[in-house]
């Protein structure tokens, strides 16, 4: 009992250590972003601003339940956004069993604040999950290894810098630790408590990234059938527990997830085809060794052409030829090594794989197109079809993680057989320093969004639940700031519903759409880039306020600094007032025009 104490004690301060080391290094990396998390974003597009809202949604939705005032009640379904049709939850980003838990940060500090604490939690999150799973065949130092690697890689800290459902990336090691744990669960009580613990992780899965969800079933199918070759026996030993084990997981996740699932296809708004194009988000066969954009050897725009442009959070397949040079020594040396050589075998036959699908389908190197790619297959299939192959990095990057922490315990351990160890202990220690200096990304790059005093201030000449059109409106594409609507809709605390939106979603008129459909007034601006705007008193000013109007339109909201807008705000802000019959009015950056 004394020796079991102190060995759990022991356990404890070390993973308290790793705890605080990744604290450490998560203070280094996003230090610039931590240092004003109510005014700054790690963002190159403006997915950020998207989260941003939902935070503040989620942040709503909970008020209501506790009896504070609210706006919305449906925690999977808005109106705030494109109305009066709304936005489908279920096919978006939502991000809910996030946000839901940091509402008490958005209540008190603002919805920004709780996104950046949850960006930068991410890494560590990460780590510990892949720590885990690598505890269940590595000593404690080793999966520390395996768990910061996979926490601080190129994949995790690439996503964080606009795609938080891709960045908390611990379903993959999560999944992979319950597996391993039921696999050798010998009584029905450990069984039992090891399907729960995989029903209720997959069931979580559902309300942060369904694509995320897909994405790690195609993995694990490709580790299982690879774990099927190389340990069959085992296997068939364990199916019985296996396969009640996982059908038990499976009714758990179903159940947790059928408010979600119920949403998505019982509610409008559902996209009715592919989400994305095939053959454009695919990884590129030299993603691994060439540097992305955040990390040190890097810098800069991605170097490898594309079919279109894509924006460098999506690049996150980079490993660095330090890494994959060890995995590789390690894998020949381990191959049938008596302890490591099943775990090295499914892993490494496995990761290759996962990194083939990830390349989606045709292969590309350095952006030319060489021959169909396995992930064409998946293509074909409902649901799974929609997975961005290059997404597929993460668990790429998990299997590659667990990979480098066992070659460089069997290399450390190599050297007590020859006449000289210290030498290859001497290369191991400089080959894991290789690996933290070649993948590290340093601090990242930060900017400042546009955020008007006026929804800081938490927009109070608009009442409650108005209907408003924010001017410039929120629209899809990759550069920063074009959605920053959005962002300034959940500053002001989601007071009101805003006729625009960026999302994904579907009607009778588009099949998928990604943003709001423009109105008469947007038509008018954009036809006034190269000519003079309207005047106040022009059929075509009057018409596109009436039209405003019949849609339930009740303020217009010009903001009057936004980098896009091609007209000049105080000309138009008068030009809306003469056709209103109502002076605009200026409040902290935004000009207020009521057409009631």
């Amino acid at each position: 009992m004394l020796t079991s104490g102190i060995a759990r004690s022991r356990a404890l301060i070390a993973w308290t250590g790793f705890l605080l080391l990744l604290l450490g290094w998560d203070l280094i990396i996003f230090g610039p972003l931590l240092a004003h998390p109510g005014s700054r974003v790690f963002a190159d597009n403006d997915d950020s601003s998207l989260f941003v809202f939902w935070f503040a949604h989620a942040a709503d939705v909970a008020a209501g339940w506790l009896g504070m005032d609210h706006l919305e009640a449906n925690a999977l379904y808005t109106t705030a956004l494109n109305y009066p049709i709304g936005v489908n939850g279920g096919w978006n980003t939502t991000v809910f069993l996030i946000a839901l838990p940091l509402a008490p940060v958005t209540w008190l500090w603002g919805p920004l604040v709780a996104y950046n604490l949850a960006i930068a939690a991410a890494p560590v999150l990460c780590a510990l999950a892949a720590a885990a799973l690598a505890a269940q065949f590595l000593p404690r130092f080793w999966s520390f290894t395996a768990g910061f690697f996979y926490g601080f890689s190129t994949f995790v800290i690439a996503q964080s810098s606009g795609h938080l459902n891709l960045s908390s990336a611990v379903l993959a090691p999560l999944v992979g630790l319950g597996l391993i744990r039921l696999l050798r669960a010998r009584r029905h009580r450990a069984v039992l408590g090891w399907s729960v613990f995989l029903g209720i992780i997959i069931g979580w899965q559902f309300y942060i990234s369904t694509e995320v969800l897909a994405g790690t079933f195609l993995a694990y199918c490709a580790v299982v059938a690879v774990w099927l070759c190389c340990d069959f026996r085992r296997l068939w030993a364990a199916r019985r527990r296996l396969c009640g084990g996982l059908v038990l997981a499976a009714a758990i996740a179903l159940a947790i997830g059928t408010p979600l699932l119920a949403t998505m296809f019982g509610l409008p708004g559902a996209p009715r085809g592919a989400i994305r194009p095939h053959g454009v988000w695919n990884a590129d066969l030299l993603d691994p060794v060439v540097p992305g954009r955040y990390t040190l050897l890097g810098g800069g725009e991605t170097r490898i052409p594309r079919v279109t442009g894509l924006d460098p959070s999506e690049i996150g397949g980079y490993l660095g030829i330090p890494w994959l040079m060890i995995i590789a020594l390690g894998t020949l040396i381990l191959w049938r090594n008596r302890v490591y050589g099943r775990p090295v075998r499914i892993l490494a036959l496995s990761t290759v794989l996962v990194f083939l699908l990830s390349m989606g389908s045709p292969l590309f190197a350095w952006g030319r197109a060489m021959a169909p790619g396995p992930f064409g297959l998946v293509e074909a299939l409902p649901v799974l079809g929609n997975v961005l192959p290059m997404r597929l990095a993460g668990p790429v990057a998990l299997g590659a993680a667990l990979l480098l922490a066992i070659s460089l315990r069997g290399l450390w351990h190599l050297g007590a057989r020859w006449s000289r160890p210290y030498w290859a202990r001497g290369l191991t220690i400089a080959g894991l320093v290789a690996v933290l200096v070649t993948t590290t990304s340093g601090p990242v790059p930060v900017r400042t969004p546009l955020i008007p005093e006026f929804f800081r201030a938490g927009a109070g000449a608009v009442p409650q639940g108005a209907v408003v059109k924010i001017l410039p409106r929120p629209v899809a594409g990759d550069q920063a700031g074009v959605a920053e609507a959005m962002l300034w809709q959940a500053e002001a605390g989601n007071r009101f519903r805003q006729t625009g939106g960026y999302f994904i979603g579907g009607d009778s008129q588009a099949p998928i759409r990604y943003m709001a459909d423009s109105d008469a007034l947007d038509g008018l601006l954009d036809e006034s880039r190269d000519h003079r705007l309207p005047s106040g008193d022009s059929a075509e000013m009057r018409r596109a306020v009436a039209e405003l109007r019949a849609r339930g339109v009740q303020y217009v909201l010009l903001v009057a600094d936004s980098p896009y807008r091609p007209w000049d705000v105080p000309e138009l802000a008068g030009a809306m007032s003469q056709a209103v019959g109502r002076q605009a009015r200026a409040d902290g950056g935004v000009y207020i025009v009521d057409i009631r």
